[in-house]
């Protein structure tokens, strides 16, 4: 099976990587109340960059699984994504005369959440204890001794052609030094999929998706595949959000109403999406090898399979997945596009990736490709700059009473500390870089930090569990009087300790 896309990333797992990063096993426990995934990662442990929750292919929702779903996901404190999946898939083939593969539509509407085994170790249950890799209560694998590997590896050892290799479903989660990578492997029949999301300290994901199979009839005849990431943003909150498409030479326009995007080679769509308050942006790609709906078929797109590239819309429960059954093929998310506000809402991003896999002879499969969108979290406004200053203690609850001491927060209490005018922080700013401490909860809770006078968003700032003593960086946007508030959502009394490190204006 031959392949018009490049060799994917996961290849290079078995190479050597220069760290600039301590390489720290990352904190992976359950997940607190404030976090809708099964598990609960912040990385590096050091003054940790992101903070997010996963849940396995085999939990993943709805109707045909969605592969790795990341929920609240957080870099440097803000919110970023309320929830990122991978909710549609399928396949088409492109010779129509071949009447046993695809059926009488040529075509599959896939699924993932049916894992199958790879090559990972040393491996953990849901608390965290070592397991074996081979038993069924095997959930992650650290993959530091031995790096993970999928049947994408096997692809590259002739003349076998790609092979499944090991004995460990569920996810890998490494910590490779530069960045965290979250691997699983899917079957859907003779196919293996395998959704892959890599973090990097500078604000860069990878969303990535690897697609091969393993020797069939099938993989001799030339086919499509098409996975459709979701993408729902909650930039500093679900409440306001806004997108701007950029343009051929940078230029941004804002979008208003709900729209699918077409590209068309070599153009390929560009979104900025940014919310009220918030320091960052997030600047979602798509990148060249994923194809282009546009384009004439020959490449991934058939005779108008692919339908679109892109579609902003605004958030509905009823719209998690188009809901399709496995007997219909073809995306139905242009009927999403109703009209709807898109800007100062909830905002929703589809995103096509799409690979044409060449027919190989005899059935034998021998590549593996990889397809998907870069998310990059930016700066909201490039003119500003952090005014850096010493490390400095502003608040402290543990002290005696008084307007930065104590007492502690209460559960469901609601504490406000002017920062301004602090520690060499001017009147004039805006927000203020921190470092967030809770010590001495007495039970599990969460902090959410906002500015004074402003709704409190749902979203939590630090989660917690009874006597922990927990750290994260962030910056908070100052409200009225130059002040942020604190709000304890736990049932018992929690000691906040803040620390600037910096603050805009």
């Amino acid at each position: 099976m031959r392949a018009r896309f490049p060799l994917p990333a996961i290849l290079l797992l078995a190479g050597v990587f220069a760290s600039t990063l301590a390489a720290q096993t990352p904190q992976v426990v359950p997940a607190p109340p404030a976090c809708s995934g099964v598990h609960h990662v912040t990385w590096p442990a050091v003054n940790p960059v992101w903070d997010f929750c996963w849940t396995r292919p085999a939990d993943s929702q709805p109707g045909n699984g969605s592969g790795i779903e990341l929920t609240n996901v957080r870099f440097n404190g803000t919110l970023i994504l309320g929830r990122a999946h991978l909710p549609i898939l399928n396949v088409k083939y492109t010779n129509v005369a071949n009447s046993f593969c695809g059926g009488a539509n040529f075509c599959y509407r896939d699924w993932l959440y049916s894992e199958q085994d790879f090559q990972c170790a040393p491996c953990q249950d849901a608390s965290g204890a070592a397991v074996n890799c081979s038993t069924a209560s095997a959930v992650q694998c650290t993959g530091t001794t031995t790096p993970a590997a999928t049947v994408c590896e096997s692809c590259s050892i002739p003349p076998d052609g790609c092979e499944d290799i090991g004995s460990f479903s569920g996810v890998a989660v490494e910590n490779r030094g530069t960045s965290l990578k979250l691997t699983s492997q899917c079957e859907a029949g003779w196919y293996r999929y395998i959704p892959e999301w890599e973090f990097f300290p500078d604000g860069r994901i990878e969303a990535r998706f690897a697609a091969t199979s393993i020797d069939a009839t099938c993989v001799a005849f030339d086919h499509e595949h098409h996975a459709y990431f979701r993408l729902d943003f909650d930039v500093n909150g679900s409440a306001g959000n806004f997108v701007d498409e950029v343009l051929p030479g940078g230029g941004l326009q804002r979008v208003v109403l709900e729209r699918s995007f077409t590209d068309i080679s070599p153009a390929r769509s560009q979104w900025r999406v940014g919310g009220p308050g918030s320091p960052y942006v997030v600047e979602v790609s798509r990148n060249a090898g994923d194809g282009a709906a546009g384009d004439p078929p020959g490449v991934p797109n058939g005779t108008g399979f692919a339908v679109a590239d892109g579609w902003l819309l605004t958030y509905n429960v009823n719209e998690i997945s188009d809901y399709q059954n496995l007997s219909i093929c073809q995306a139905n998310l242009n009927s999403f596009v109703n009209n709807q506000l898109v800007n100062g809402g909830d905002v929703v991003l589809w995103v096509r990736a799409g690979a044409l896999h060449e027919g190989e002879a005899d059935g034998q499969a021998a590549h593996c490709g990889i397809m998907g969108p870069t998310i990059r979290v930016l700066p909201a406004n490039p003119a500003s700059k952090l005014n850096t200053v010493p490390p400095c203690r502003i608040v402290d609850t543990r002290n005696a009473p008084g307007a930065f001491g104590g007492p502690a927060i209460p559960g469901g209490g609601t504490r406000t500390f002017a920062l301004a005018g602090q520690c060499g922080v001017p009147s004039s700013a805006k927000s203020v870089a921190v470092n967030l401490t809770v010590t001495e909860p007495s039970s599990a809770g969460f902090f959410t930090a906002f500015p004074a006078g402003a709704s409190r968003p749902l979203a939590s700032n630090l989660n917690f569990l009874a006597g922990q003593t927990r750290a994260n960086n962030a910056v908070l946007q100052l409200g009225s009087g130059g002040a942020v508030s604190i709000f304890n959502g736990g049932s018992g009394t929690a000691h906040l300790v803040l620390d600037v490190t910096g603050w805009f204006e």
